[in-house]
C-alpha cells in the first residue's frame, strides 16, 4: 500500500479558521464559472439522480431583481459554497481519522445557549447538506440525528420546505435513516409548548400541518414505509394517565393519518380502540374502588357513641383523610372520563366524515357502498378480537353500535358474529357467555332493528336454551350449576332481557282468534311448578303462541316455559334485577306466571361448586381475568373460571350512553327504557281477585299433601309481599335497568353528587 494513502497527522484548527480555509477553495472554484453564472441561484451541485424527489422553493433570476438584491445573492451564494466545502472536507476527514471538525459542525447545530443559529445561518446548512447527501451515510448518524432535532416546523416556509426535501432525500438515498424520521415527525403529534414570539408565530394546528406534509412527501417517496410508521405511531401513544390535551392531540392527528395512509386503517383503528378501552376499563375500576372506600368510611360514621365519643380525634382525622382520598379519586376519575369522552369524540368523528364522504356512492335501496362496507369489517374484527375479549368496557363499544345503524346488512352480521359466538363449542366458555350480553344488550338498545332481526335472535336463543334442557334436563340428579351451564344461562337471561325491552314487538293483537283454555300437552306449565318442579299445570298460552287477551306471541317464545320450569332452574341463576322485571311484565301481560317459582328459589340453596374458579381465588389468580387488573378474558391459556360460581353476573354492554360530548352520535338510534304503566294498571284488579284467591286456596288445603301445600304458601306469600313492596321494588327493578347495570355502585352517584356540589358553590 503507497504511503500516500495515510494522511498527514491532523493539525488542531479552530472552527473559525478551517472556514477562511474553506472559503479560499471556494473563491478558487468561483473563478471557473464565467461572471453571467450568478444569477443561477439554484443548488447547482445536487445529485442529478436525487432531483426528482427534492421540491425546493424556486428563487427569483437575476433579470427581475435589482444589482443590491444580486450582489445579497451573490454573497449568500459563496457563503453556502463555503459551508459546502466545510461539510464535505468535515465529513471526509472524520473518515480519515480526524472527527474534530465534524464535531465542531455538531455542536454549533446544536448550540441553545447563549443563543441557538439564526434561522438564515440554519437555512445555508440545510442547503449544503443538500450537495452532500451522497456522503452522509451510517457513519454520519450523529449529524443525521442533530439534524432532525432541530425545531423546523416554527421557521418560515422556505427553511420548512428546504428540511423536508432534506429528509425525502436523505432517507431515499440512506434507508437507515427512515427510521429516525419517521420517529422525530410522529413524535409531534403530541400536543407542545411553543414559544410565542414575532419572529415564530406559527399556531401548533400550522406545525402539525407541516409534520403531515413531511410525512406524506417521505410515505409518497417510499410507499413500503407505511410499516415502518405503524409500530412508531403505536409506541408513541400517550399513557393513560397523560393529560387530556395530549390524548386528543395524538388521537386527532394519526387518524390524520389515515387520510394519507389508508392502507393503516385497520392498524390505527384497533390501536386507537386499545387505548380508549384502556382508559374505559380504568374508570370502571376507579368508580369499583371509590365504592369500597366510600362503603368503611360510611362503616366509620355509625360507630355507636360511645365509641365516637372516646375516639373522637382519631375518627375525624381519618375521616378527613378518607374524605381528601375520596375528593382526589374523585377528581381522577373525572379527568380520566373527559379523556375516554373527547377520545370517542374524535372518532366518532371520523367515521361519520368518512360516511358523509361516500354518501353519494349509496345505492338508492340504501345499501352502503365497497368504502363503508370495508371500514365496517374493519370495527368489526376490531370489536371481535379486542373489544369482545375486555370485561367492564362501558362505552367503547357503541363505535360499532353506531356504524350498524347505517344499514340493515350491518346489523345482521353483527348479530351472526355474535351468535356464531355463542353456538360455537371450541371458544372459551367465557366468550360466549360476552357474546350473548352482547347480544341480548344490543338487540334491546337497537331502535333501528326490524321485527325479522328480533324475531331471528329469539329464534336462535330459545332454539338453543330449549336444546340445551332437552339434553341435560333428564332426571333429578341435576342440579343449578353456572360453571357447567354458564353459557345456557347467559342465554336465558339474554332471552329475559330482550322480552323486557321488546315484549311489543314480540306481541301482536290476534282479535281473531277466540280465548280458549289449553291442553296441558300443548305447553305444560307456565311457570307455576314449585319445589320439585314436575306437576304440569295450565297456561294461559296457546300453542300457537296466543295469550288470553288475544295477543299473538312470536313463535321463538314457545320454548320459554319449558326452560324457566327445567331443573337448571335459571330464574334462580340469572340476574335477580332481571328475573323481577321480567316476571313482572310477562304477569301483565298474561303471558306467563313465575312469581311461585321465585318465591321458592328463595328456600333454594345452591352450594358454589369447588371449581376452577374457586381454586384460582384460593390462589389469587383469577383476578387477572375477570374483573381485576387484566380484564382481559381468554388470558389465562382456556382456562374457563370467570364465571361468578353463584348468580350469573349483569353485564349488558350497551347501557345508557353516559358521556356527555359525544352522546349525541346516539341520538334517534337508541332505544330508551319504556315502563309498561298501561298494561299493569289494566290488569290490577285481575291481581287483586287472584291474590284472594290465593288467599283461599291455603284455608282449603291445609291438610294436603307437602307438595301441594308449599304451591298455596308461595302463592300467599308473594300475595303478601307484592302488597307491601310492590311500589318499592317496581322502583328499584326499573332503575336498575335503565341505569348502567356494570356499575351501578353509590360511588357513581357519590361522584354526580360531588360535581354537583361543586357546580352549586361556584354559582354561589
Amino acid at each position: 500500500m503507497s504511503t500516500a494513502a495515510f494522511p498527514p497527522p491532523p493539525q488542531k484548527v479552530s472552527f473559525a479558521t478551517d472556514m477562511q480555509a474553506a472559503a479560499l477553495r471556494a473563491k478558487k472554484e468561483a473563478k471557473h464559472h464565467s461572471r453571467s453564472s450568478s444569477s443561477e441561484l439554484v443548488d447547482e451541485a445536487s445529485p442529478s439522480s436525487m432531483q426528482r424527489s427534492i421540491s425546493t422553493p424556486s428563487i427569483a433570476s437575476a433579470a427581475m431583481v435589482s444589482s443590491e438584491q444580486q450582489a445579497l445573492f451573490e454573497k449568500q451564494r459563496q457563503g453556502q459554497m463555503m459551508m459546502t466545502t466545510y461539510l464535505s472536507n468535515a465529513i471526509k476527514q472524520k473518515k480519515m481519522g480526524n472527527p474534530s471538525p465534524y464535531e465542531e459542525l455538531i455542536s454549533q447545530l446544536t448550540t441553545t445557549k447563549p443563543s441557538p443559529l439564526p434561522a438564515s445561518k440554519l437555512l445555508q446548512w440545510i442547503q449544503a447538506l443538500l450537495q452532500c447527501i451522497s456522503l452522509l451515510d451510517k457513519t454520519c448518524q450523529s449529524l443525521i440525528e442533530a439534524i432532525l432535532q432541530l425545531d423546523w416546523t416554527i421557521q418560515d416556509e422556505s427553511f420548512v420546505q428546504y428540511y423536508i426535501s432534506f429528509m425525502g432525500n436523505i432517507v431515499s438515498a440512506h434507508p437507515i435513516y427512515l427510521t429516525p424520521a419517521m420517529s422525530m415527525l410522529v413524535s409531534r403529534f403530541r400536543q407542545r409548548s411553543i414559544s410565542r414570539s414575532a419572529e415564530h408565530s406559527v399556531t401548533p394546528q400550522r406545525q402539525f400541518d407541516r409534520v403531515h406534509q413531511a410525512l406524506k412527501y417521505i410515505l409518497d417517496l417510499i410507499p413500503t414505509g407505511s410499516t415502518t410508521l405503524f409500530p412508531l405511531l403505536a409506541s408513541e401513544f400517550p399513557h393513560k394517565r397523560e393529560s387530556y390535551g395530549a390524548h386528543m392531540s395524538y388521537v386527532k392527528n394519526i387518524l390524520h393519518v389515515l387520510e394519507y395512509s389508508p392502507v393503516l386503517r385497520s392498524q390505527v383503528l384497533g390501536v386507537v380502540i386499545d387505548r380508549i378501552i384502556q382508559v374505559d376499563v380504568e374508570i370502571q375500576v376507579e368508580l369499583e374502588e371509590l365504592e369500597d372506600s366510600d362503603t368503611e368510611l360510611v362503616f366509620e360514621v355509625e360507630l355507636p357513641e360511645e365509641e365516637e365519643d372516646s375516639e373522637s380525634d382519631d375518627d375525624g382525622s381519618d375521616s378527613d383523610s378518607d374524605s381528601e382520598a375520596d375528593e382526589v379519586a374523585v377528581l381522577n376519575i373525572k379527568d380520566m372520563t373527559n379523556k375516554l369522552d373527547g377520545m370517542l369524540l374524535l372518532v366518532f368523528t371520523y367515521l361519520n366524515n368518512y360516511i358523509e364522504s361516500c354518501r353519494h356512492m349509496f345505492s338508492p335501496d340504501g345499501t352502503p357502498p365497497a368504502p363503508i362496507q370495508e371500514l365496517f369489517l374493519v370495527l368489526l374484527t376490531v370489536f371481535m378480537k379486542t373489544i369482545l375479549h375486555t370485561f367492564k368496557s362501558r362505552h367503547t363499544q357503541f363505535l360499532l353500535f353506531y356504524l350498524t345503524s347505517l344499514s340493515p346488512q350491518f346489523s345482521d352480521y353483527f348479530l351472526g358474529a355474535l351468535g356464531q359466538q355463542i353456538l360455537d363449542k371450541a371458544q372459551p366458555q367465557v366468550l360466549r357467555v360476552a357474546a350473548a350480553a352482547y347480544m341480548s344488550s344490543y338487540v334491546a338498545r337497537a331502535k333501528f332493528l326490524d321485527i325479522r332481526q328480533i324475531g331471528m335472535v329469539i329464534d336462535m336463543l330459545g332454539g338453543f336454551s330449549l336444546q340445551v334442557v332437552e339434553e341435560i334436563d333428564t332426571g333429578s340428579h341435576i342440579q343449578p350449576d353456572t360453571e357447567k351451564y354458564a353459557v345456557f344461562y347467559a342465554v336465558v337471561q339474554a332471552m329475559l332481557y330482550i322480552f323486557c325491552f321488546r315484549w311489543k314487538v314480540l306481541a301482536s293483537e290476534n282479535t281473531d282468534q277466540p280465548n280458549r283454555s289449553v291442553a296441558e300437552d300443548d305447553f305444560g306449565s307456565a311457570g307455576m311448578i314449585v319445589g320439585s318442579m314436575d306437576s304440569p299445570m295450565t297456561s294461559t298460552i296457546g300453542s300457537a303462541g296466543s295469550s288470553a287477551n288475544g295477543r299473538q306471541w312470536h313463535t321463538g317464545l314457545q320454548g320459554l316455559q319449558r326452560i324457566v320450569t327445567s331443573r337448571l332452574n335459571p330464574l334462580k341463576m340469572c340476574s335477580e334485577n332481571v328475573v323481577k322485571q321480567f316476571a313482572r311484565i310477562s304477569h301483565n301481560l298474561n303471558f306467563m306466571y313465575v312469581y311461585p317459582i321465585l318465591e321458592q328459589n328463595k328456600k333454594v340453596y345452591v352450594p358454589p361448586s369447588q371449581s376452577a374458579y374457586q381454586r384460582a381465588l384460593q390462589t389469587g389468580s383469577a383476578t387477572s381475568t375477570y374483573g381485576g387488573n387484566g380484564n382481559r378474558a381468554g388470558s389465562n391459556n382456556g382456562s374457563d373460571y370467570t364465571i361468578l360460581p353463584h348468580e350469573l353476573d349483569t353485564f349488558f354492554p350497551f347501557d345508557p350512553y353516559r358521556l356527555k360530548q359525544s352522546a349525541y352520535f346516539m341520538d334517534n338510534i337508541y332505544q330508551e327504557w319504556e315502563n309498561d304503566e298501561d298494561d299493569s294498571d289494566e290488569e290490577e284488579e285481575d291481581d287483586e281477585d287472584d291474590e284472594q284467591d290465593y288467599d283461599d286456596e291455603e284455608d282449603d288445603e291445609e291438610a294436603v299433601e307437602d307438595e301441594d301445600t308449599t304451591k298455596s304458601v308461595g302463592r300467599h306469600r308473594l300475595a303478601s309481599v307484592e302488597e307491601d313492596d310492590s311500589d318499592e321494588e317496581s322502583a328499584q327493578m326499573n332503575q336498575s335497568i335503565m341505569a348502567m347495570s356494570i356499575s351501578p355502585s353509590p360511588a357513581h352517584f357519590l361522584v354526580q353528587g360531588m360535581n354537583a356540589g361543586r357546580e352549586d358553590s361556584n354559582k354561589l
